[in-house]
């Protein structure tokens, strides 16, 4: 089975800066998944704020066979308290602006940033999580228990619904990182049903695995947003087939053995996914062909195309149909997905 290549729209690359992630691994894991171009996420060991950490991320990125391409932080440091310089980021080809790994909480600094940004033609990419920088949680209801402190679902849409009174108010472009609850998905249905310029991803995890019988003693289990209900999960693939959300983003998040082996209190917070993705969607058999097509190329090309990101040509992948265990070729291996069986693997090369 041929397919064009895959956009991700929510990669970590952990460059630039010394970091323990190779930069050819993050070549590998996207095209062993069938990815030919990602959108990086600011939260690297340096911080993307800057035009010099700007040019220093794209003097790796030239390197390698896929296209990255680059989004700024919304404040200087990720720290949420100074707007960066949005306009010499735009001017330099970068138009989508996030915090990711953190949020934008404060309602005064949101109120200005969303106005500036909306004045230069760009885009607000949030991920939303109220208590990040104050008293972050480990862990969603019920799982939580006495020692975990658990991630309410307001968490998410406490922020979600001040951003999108925020894209009422201005008309700022806005697209919803990683959405986790079912009342996020009726959020974000309800703004598109008043047409404001909205769009929102999920990630594979969200939609294969929910929080029932979750080992709280497995690290790798560890991530922001948190695994929700079997309810959360059932939404948030409605909110897919109804075209609520459009985008199926993999949020892939290496980190070191170690981090992950912790106790979960102490674990590094995400997963991998850009290898594993495709295959394990596809071995779901929950969605089409056509639609995790849309999910994963059409839709996430239109959005970034939309912005003005420069997209390159569609590449294309081999598909071939088995039936074994899956497993991370890349470093690092902190999937969920290790061991589970699929029905699809890729030579990782084009063709």
């Amino acid at each position: 089975m041929k397919l064009n290549s895959f956009l991700d729209m929510h990669t970590h690359t952990r460059y630039p800066g010394k970091s323990f992630v190779k930069e050819l691994d993050i070549e590998k894991a996207a095209k062993n998944g069938g990815y030919s171009e990602i959108l990086a996420m600011p939260n690297s060991v340096k911080i993307i704020d800057s035009i010099e950490a700007l040019m220093e991320a794209r003097e790796v990125d030239k390197k390698l066979d896929i296209k990255i391409h680059r989004t700024g932080s919304l404040t200087k440091g990720l720290q949420g308290k100074e707007p960066i310089d949005y306009r010499e980021f735009i001017a330099q080809g970068v138009f989508a602006f996030t915090d990711d790994g953190l949020s934008l909480v404060d309602d005064n600094l949101a109120e200005l940033i969303f106005k500036t940004i909306k004045n230069e033609d760009g885009a607000v990419f949030q991920h939303c999580e109220k208590n990040c920088h104050t008293s972050p949680g480990d862990i969603a209801p019920p799982n939580d228990g006495e020692l975990l402190t658990p991630i309410h679902s307001s968490e998410e849409t406490e922020i979600l619904q001040r951003d999108l009174h925020l894209v009422a108010k201005y008309g700022t472009r806005y697209h919803a990182q990683h959405l986790s609850t079912k009342e996020s998905v009726n959020l974000i249905r309800d703004a598109k049903f008043n047409n404001l310029p909205v769009t929102a991803e999920v990630t594979p995890h969200h939609i294969l695995i929910n929080n029932k019988n979750i080992d709280t003693s497995n690290g790798k289990y560890k991530m922001y947003p948190p695994i929700r209900t079997s309810s959360d999960q059932v939404a948030l693939i409605e909110g897919l087939k109804d075209g609520t959300i459009d985008v199926i983003s993999t949020d892939h998040a290496p980190h070191t053995v170690e981090s992950k082996q912790a106790n979960f209190k102490e674990a590094a917070r995400g997963v991998v996914g850009l290898e594993s993705a495709f295959p394990m969607l596809y071995s779901s058999e929950m969605f089409e062909l056509n639609e995790l097509v849309m999910y994963l190329d059409i839709n996430p090309r239109k959005i970034l195309s939309e912005l003005g990101y420069n997209l390159n040509n569609s590449n294309s992948f081999e598909w071939k149909s088995c039936n074994k265990k899956f497993y991370t070729n890349s470093n690092p291996k902190n999937s969920l997905f290790e061991g589970m069986e699929t029905l699809l693997e890729t030579s990782g090369v084009y063709v």
